[in-house]
């Protein structure tokens, strides 16, 4: 009986992950977790617009996942979220 309780416990476990994520809110991920795009400026007063490049992607494996960054040539930069990094790789922001 024990054995079956917890064989139902990891199903459930595995079913939540599997599912559960789909569809989160970018304020529900870590930013570490979290790709963005960026628009880049040549001034602090952000009013010459260098360009627009985005993070790239997810690496890691099992709970070790982080975004592949892009590299942002300025310091002057304003974000908006584009994907997260789950379990299976990226996944679409609501």
């Amino acid at each position: 009986m024990l054995r079956k309780i917890r064989s139902v416990a990891v199903v459930s476990a595995v079913v939540f992950a599997a599912f559960g994520a789909m569809g989160m809110k970018a304020q529900e991920w870590p930013p570490e977790w979290t790709g963005y795009h960026y628009v880049w400026y040549e001034d602090a007063a952000k009013t010459i617009v260098g360009g627009e490049v985005s993070d790239i992607g997810c690496r890691g494996f099992g709970s070790n996942i982080w975004v592949q960054r892009a590299y942002v040539p300025s310091g002057y930069y304003d974000t908006t979220p584009i994907f997260y990094c789950g379990g299976w790789g990226p996944g679409p922001i609501e």
